[in-house]
């Protein structure tokens, strides 16, 4: 079995969060329980949209995240049916 992850938030990830947790909880909710669950599984799932860089979705947002020393930091999290192309 993989060993978990150790799950660190930039800064506007989080705040991106708060933000939209004020106008859908559920879509907040499901971003954290999706990234801690698979932090504890110990992958890092997604395609490599740039060198180092992940994207894994959680419709409708989106999460940007680095893998690195058996942490995920989550860099960015996105509303990608506000983007006209889902990498960055």
């Amino acid at each position: 079995m993989p060993t978990p992850f150790r799950l660190s938030w930039s800064d506007s990830a989080l705040r991106y969060l708060e933000q939209l947790h004020e106008r859908a909880p559920g879509q907040a909710e499901a971003v954290v329980n999706t990234m801690e669950w698979m932090a504890e599984a110990g992958f890092a799932l997604g395609p490599e949209v740039r060198p180092g860089r992940r994207y894994w979705p959680v419709p409708p947002q989106g999460v940007y995240y680095t893998e690195r020393h058996r942490t995920l930091y989550v860099a960015r999290v996105v509303d990608v049916r506000r983007r006209r192309s889902r990498h960055p």
